[in-house]
């Protein structure tokens, strides 16, 4: 009954305040989640779509205009052209002001979710914690290729937000979901076991889970994230499968990166 109680304060804590994440954004079009390549970002505190490739996704005619540096859409009958770094959109030789101005990022527009939202009538949500974007339009289809999968359950999320937070407390959301990742990577390869409660449990891999304090810790809202981000398909160790506080001279070639203070390995 505490773990179901539990489970549930968790998923209601994913409901509260904002956060700072790792810098990628999660993106859902019509309930799928996808690989969306950078169609969405997010910089200091905004979120951003890249307003060609949405347009275009959208059925929009979009042109690109070099010298003036412009993006134009032609939206029925109606010119829409998207400058650079600026608040300034020019429709049918008429000036309207953006809230946000746009930014350029390899060789694409962004404009600010909001305005996007105003200008191109996109139903859009965001969840601020998770960096999570939520588009729903049915104009838009999604490439099969670009979905991913979501295979977890709710004891999933409990036990990987409990372990992240013994091993990770007072780190980053950064460095704690790539200690997650590292137990999610453990699931998905051969040599450990296949669930997440079995493998933090592996005999000899995650010392902590075998003190009292394991069996009453509470997780904090940034593990929370952490894990879900994870689970979600957020990569932050990418392949890794171990990690320590000191360096392993026995992985020196199979070191990965250093994430505040603790090594990662593949």
């Amino acid at each position: 009954m505490k773990t179901k109680v539990m489970i549930l304060t968790l998923f209601s804590i994913l409901l509260l305040s904002s956060l700072a994440f790792a810098d990628e954004v999660l993106v859902t079009v019509n309930g799928k989640l996808i690989n969306h390549d950078d169609l969405f970002i997010e910089e200091n505190g905004v979120v951003y779509g890249a307003v060609g490739p949405l347009a275009e996704k959208l059925g929009i005619e979009v042109n690109w205009m070099e010298l003036p540096r412009l993006a134009v859409l032609k939206i029925d009958e109606a010119y829409y052209c998207f400058g650079v770094d600026t608040n300034l959109l020019i429709i049918n030789n008429q000036d309207f002001f953006l809230k946000q101005k746009t930014i350029m990022r390899d060789h694409r527009v962004y404009v600010a979710m909001e305005d996007l939202i105003e200008q191109l009538g996109l139903t859009i949500s965001y969840n601020e914690k998770l960096i999570h974007v939520v588009v729903t339009d049915e104009r838009i289809t999604v490439d099969p290729a670009t979905i991913r999968p979501l295979n977890y359950t709710p004891e999933d999320l409990y036990w990987l937000s409990k372990i992240v937070e013994i091993e990770a407390r007072g780190g980053s959301v950064n460095k704690k979901t790539a200690v997650a990742n590292v137990v999610l990577n453990r699931v998905a390869s051969p040599r450990f076991p296949n669930t997440v409660y079995d493998v933090i449990y592996q005999r000899g891999q995650f010392p902590p889970v075998y003190t009292s304090r394991f069996t009453t810790i509470e997780p904090s809202e940034n593990s929370i994230i952490a894990a879900t981000r994870a689970l979600m398909g957020v990569k932050v160790a990418k392949d890794c499968l171990f990690f320590n506080y000191i360096p392993w001279a026995s992985k020196a070639d199979r070191f990965y990166k250093l994430i505040e203070g603790d090594y990662f390995y593949y």
